[in-house]
């Protein structure tokens, strides 16, 4: 009994711990967040608007002291979670330290949380299954941040997928209008500042990019590595190969926009076709159980009644 009050003792101090450690690497986490988005996203009030002047690398404060303890070993590893960041939206450079932290925190803390409530029903009689219970419960809570981090990332490539087809149909109109390419891929990145700020922050990237002097293919190489999004990749190597030869891009933009459209449409109908479908398996998982239930069920309770006097007769 004392082993289990001082198991909740710890247990209860190591989460208390981890909040306020997880409370100050939020706040540290945010504040460099913000310090990253002025200093990579000019204010979209017009082609003239200037950086601010700001540090791009922030200071490592205190979490840096614990990145090396917790930055995994392998270079393909550390490069697969910092691709991951980067599709979910977290590019500041103290991102890699704080995702390991909050994963390692809640590790530790399902550990012990477990441990401590599994040791109020270890018994001799069966004492595997509180420790299969707190193997299970640590090996979830190991993985919950790779989980978040993954549905993040995933939610947010399917937010730019959606809002790409309307930002190309803008990016058409602009250059048609006389824009070139780079004041169009800005004034597109301002107009979707609301309806697509994912995507919209992706553009304003590659604006920013741009004017600091980097080579447009390599921008546009990194915009579709950033985003992991297929229609995109296919849309910078469609203005690679007009660049390249001499075409025209808006007339290239105009046929790989009717190629777009279209995509979507067929992708509608898809959803549309499939509809009947998952409406017939739904009705059949709610109606087809609590029909048998009403028409067998009287006669089960008959024969379980039955069977229970005759069991009884025969006792007797």
């Amino acid at each position: 009994m004392l082993i289990s009050v001082m198991t909740i003792v710890v247990a209860c101090g190591f989460v208390i711990a981890s909040i306020a450690f997880l409370y100050s690497a939020f706040r540290q986490f945010g504040s460099e967040q913000s310090r990253f988005t002025r200093r990579m996203q000019p204010e979209m009030e017009g082609a003239d608007s200037i950086l601010k002047e700001d540090v791009l690398v922030p200071e490592n404060g205190v979490l840096g002291s614990f990145e090396r303890y917790l930055k995994p070993s392998e270079e393909e590893r550390t490069s697969r979670i910092q691709k991951k960041l980067i599709e979910a939206g977290y590019r500041s450079p103290s991102a890699m330290r704080t995702f390991l932290i909050w994963k390692w925190t809640i590790a530790f803390a399902g550990l012990f949380i477990s441990s401590a409530v599994m040791a109020t029903m270890l018994t001799r009689v069966n004492p595997l299954l509180p420790i299969l219970n707190i193997s299970i419960i640590t090996f979830i809570s190991y993985f919950a941040a790779d989980m978040w981090l993954a549905r993040t990332a995933a939610y947010r490539k399917m937010a730019i997928e959606k809002s790409f087809p309307d930002a190309l149909d803008l990016l058409l109109v602009c250059i048609e209008a006389g824009n070139g390419l780079d004041q169009a891929i800005h004034r597109v990145a301002r107009e979707m500042k609301t309806s697509a700020p994912e995507l919209s922050t992706e553009l304003q990237l590659v604006v920013d990019e741009l004017r600091a002097g980097k080579v447009r293919n390599k921008v546009l190489s990194d915009f579709a590595a950033h985003t992991g999004v297929e229609d995109i990749a296919a849309f910078v190597t469609v203005i690679k190969q007009a660049d390249k030869f001499g075409v025209s891009i808006a007339d290239t933009l105009r046929v790989y926009s009717k190629e777009m459209r279209n995509k979507r449409y067929m992708k509608a109908e898809e959803i549309a076709n499939m509809m009947p479908v998952k409406m017939a398996l739904g009705a059949i998982a709610f109606t087809v159980p609590p029909v048998i239930l009403i028409l067998i069920g009287p006669s089960i309770i008959l024969i379980l009644r039955e069977m229970a006097k005759a069991t009884s007769g025969g006792i007797l």
